[in-house]
């Protein structure tokens, strides 16, 4: 890996107040919830800050058994508002047309979380359909697959009719994880056929609706926030915060000394205390940094059929392969082999 940002994640704290916000309307507070990494709700006035994705699959965990909602994925998407994407929403609102808007939104993602892969391709041509396309969304964690798969595209749905004015269900929607007892709700807010079990994650509509002019089109407005998107990517890209080169010091520390908080801290120019305290504030502990350094380098080196597991639990500082595997079981509920047989992601 070339830096710390191509394999670590972030989430905008702008995003997560949709979630505390959300979840706080079912009786979940903000502090009871933001207390499981270690954050406060002082957090949230810092809209143009991150977190380490970690925590935000934490929090959304915690929130979905705080909040006694099996659907809250769902009820997420639906209730998103431009403001919850940051920088990026006000970006999509003045473009001029649907296409130009789901574009920039595949190239910006990141900018509201490093979670998933976003993608736009015309779908295969179907006899007495007219041509489709597939906007699909493939994660990059291992944590909490379904329920963000389901925010996500839910969220999709909701913000392209509120920009549209289009209140069109899409022709079908699909889902990679296996379908639940219940699907009532996904029927309610998708209103088309929802699969399960399937190849990827996306909504699936009809390709003319690219063409669809939005009503708040501004070129001027659309050209300053380009500018200022362009360069927030940029600085993201570069992986320059404390975290993001916490993350590439320690990836190297793994296979050589170990992790030690310590020399860390030295290397980063920080006292142990001020390295903690940086890392609370993105929602991590120096354990949870190590676990979640390990969990981004094995799934990167997976991807590479020549290495060996003996090679790969070496890589990232595991005695042997039986530790990697038991590792690997916890962060991701599947055998290491399994996992391997699957078909790689979408590029």
């Amino acid at each position: 890996m070339d830096n710390a940002a191509s394999f670590a994640g972030s989430v905008s704290v702008a995003y997560l107040q949709g979630l505390v916000e959300h979840v706080g309307q079912a009786g979940v507070s903000a502090a009871e919830l933001l207390g499981h990494v270690q954050l406060t709700p002082a957090t949230l006035a810092q809209r143009d800050a991150r977190i380490a994705a970690r925590a935000y699959l934490e929090l959304l965990g915690q929130a979905e058994r705080l909040s006694g909602d099996p659907r809250l994925g769902l009820h997420l998407g639906e209730a998103v508002r431009p403001g919850y994407y940051g920088v990026l929403g006000y970006l999509l609102m003045s473009c001029a047309t649907l296409a130009d808007a789901l574009h920039r939104q595949a190239r910006y993602a990141a900018l509201v979380g490093d979670l998933g892969r976003v993608r736009l391709a015309d779908e295969p041509s179907c006899e007495g359909l007219e041509p489709q396309v597939a906007h699909s969304w493939e994660p990059l964690l291992p944590q909490q697959r379904a329920l963000l798969a389901e925010e996500t595209l839910a969220g999709w749905v909701t913000f392209g009719r509120w920009i549209t004015g289009l209140d069109i269900p899409p022709t079908e929607v699909r889902f990679q994880h296996p379908e639940p007892a219940d699907t009532s709700e996904h029927r309610r807010i998708f209103r088309c056929p929802v699969l399960f079990g399937q190849a990827d994650n996306a909504l699936v509509f009809p390709r003319r609706l690219l063409a669809t002019p939005l009503g708040q089109a501004d070129a001027e407005v659309r050209r300053l926030f380009d500018g200022y998107a362009e360069r927030l990517l940029g600085e993201l890209r570069k992986g320059s915060s404390v975290l993001d080169r916490a993350r590439e010091l320690l990836a190297a520390q793994l296979s050589a000394e170990g992790p030690d908080l310590e020399r860390l801290a030295a290397a980063l120019a920080l006292s142990p205390r001020t390295l903690q305290r940086r890392l609370r504030e993105a929602g991590l502990s120096f354990s949870a940094l190590v676990d979640e350094t390990r969990q981004q380098l094995v799934l990167h080196y997976l991807r590479d059929p020549n290495l060996e597991l003996a090679d790969i639990a070496f890589l990232v500082g595991f005695s042997e392969p039986g530790s990697l595997g038991r590792a690997f079981r916890r962060w991701t509920g599947q055998h290491l082999g399994e996992y391997r047989r699957q078909p790689s992601p979408m590029p």
